[in-house]
């Protein structure tokens, strides 16, 4: 199917959309939050949530010893380090976040470790509020310029090394500003999580009790930190760096200048900025057609939830063949964690099963998650705008639809590429 077939089809799709919405949606629905139904169930382990922790830090320090052993390593053995790493805990736990609810929450090793330790009882509550995600932006900033452009980042000496700067980094912030406080200020993977989270129709009360809320009933209520939109703003622009360095044309877009591990930093920079500037500008004509008393930081705020589910959709579009067949690796190293030719459980000559055997039922649902995902915030973005604009709430989105279309473009773009 020629590419611009595709991306006239997906413009028109999210135009219709907005024409619905705008002659059907009369009401803000989703402003409410989570309207959470019946009894909902307690977990049926006792402890549960601790075991999560307690063995999500067993794996994060046999990561490390693996990735530190020093021995040497059985031909065509690789460790378990970059499987855990770059599939399983960056991949697999936020995806399943945005089906399951906020488990990182328990699975936190940073936060087992700190609790086994008894650092960070005093919390300074009100530091989020005034910090807000900008120290999260910088380190998740840090985290994919270790995945995308370090020329070292399947180095399992590289992941261990970055895992216990990682550890100490977390353990002083949390030392200093409390354990909840730190890691929702300092830890990138907290706020990731809580975010997709957000997406989840399932949620759990205060005592434990999973009960279900909706699907996108927390998104519209999420705490409006300071950075938020730049944090979620950055999800979306390194998962588009990464799809678009491997594409032709960006390749000779940025010549000699993608060679270089500089040179990809700078890109890398760059296409975050460039969508960052594309979502202000947005927001601030959002600003100027939605009446007084606007401004496009305010809007940009208040809107920031919109976001969410596109950079979901641009995150399993992109590495939806990663966790397929890369994923499978965690069997064979489970068996073999430090490559030595152990065979644990009997899996460890196991190999990738390559078992789509075509690109066409990979690229339609590629596809899906793009356009779903836009539209999703197309929904999101009308619905904020009934509550804050009013009667120049279908008006004052014309701007977000230009850029919707626009991200959407971009991905299917990236994917054609």
């Amino acid at each position: 199917m020629p590419i611009g077939v595709v991306l006239g089809g997906a413009a028109a799709v999210l135009v219709v959309t907005f024409i619905a919405l705008a002659i059907g949606w009369k009401v803000p629905r989703l402003q409410d939050g989570p309207g959470y139904r019946g009894a909902g169930r307690r977990l049926p382990v006792r402890g549960f949530p601790a075991t999560l922790g307690v063995l999500s830090l067993f794996l994060v320090g046999g990561q490390v010893v693996a990735s530190l052993s020093g021995v040497e390593r059985a031909p065509g053995r690789p460790t378990i380090a970059p499987v855990l790493v770059w599939v399983a805990f960056w991949l697999v736990v936020p995806f399943a976040s945005a089906l399951v609810g906020n488990w990182y929450a328990d699975l936190n090793p940073w936060r087992t470790l700190a609790g086994a330790l008894g650092i960070g009882r005093m919390e300074r509550v009100g530091l989020p509020d005034r910090v807000g995600l900008w120290p999260a932006t910088l380190v998740l900033m840090a985290f994919t310029w270790l995945e995308l452009v370090s020329p070292r980042s399947g180095d399992p000496a590289t992941l261990g090394v970055a895992a216990i700067v990682y550890t100490a980094l977390l353990l002083v912030a949390m030392a200093l500003v409390g354990r909840e406080t730190g890691l929702a200020v300092f830890d990138a993977f907290t706020p990731y999580n809580r975010l997709l989270s957000a997406i989840a129709p399932l949620g759990r009360r205060a005592d434990g009790t999973v009960v279900w809320r909706g699907w996108l009933r927390a998104l519209p209520v999420l705490p409006e930190w300071p950075g938020l939109w730049v944090f979620a703003v950055a999800i979306i622009g390194t998962v588009s760096y990464d799809g678009a360095s491997g594409a032709d044309w960006f390749r000779t877009l940025s010549g000699d200048l993608g060679t270089t591990t500089w040179g990809r930093t700078a890109l890398l920079a760059l296409t975050v900025v460039v969508v960052a500037a594309a979502y202000y500008a947005a927001a601030a004509a959002a600003a100027a057609l939605g009446g007084e008393g606007w401004t496009a930081g305010r809007v940009a705020q208040r809107f920031a939830h919109t976001l969410v589910p596109i950079g979901l959709a641009y995150a399993l579009s992109h590495y939806f063949t990663l966790i397929v067949f890369e994923g499978q690796q965690i069997f064979a190293t489970v068996s073999d964690p430090f490559g030595l030719g152990w065979d644990l459980f009997g899996t460890a000559e196991r190999r990738v099963s390559y078992f789509i055997t075509t690109s066409t039922p990979v690229w339609l649902l590629q596809v899906t998650f793009i356009v779903g995902g836009h539209l999703v915030g197309v929904v999101l973005a009308h619905d904020r705008s009934l509550q804050d604009f009013g009667r120049s709430a279908v008006r004052s989105q014309y701007a977000m639809l230009v850029l919707m279309i626009a991200l959407t473009s971009l991905g299917l773009l990236i994917l054609s590429g």
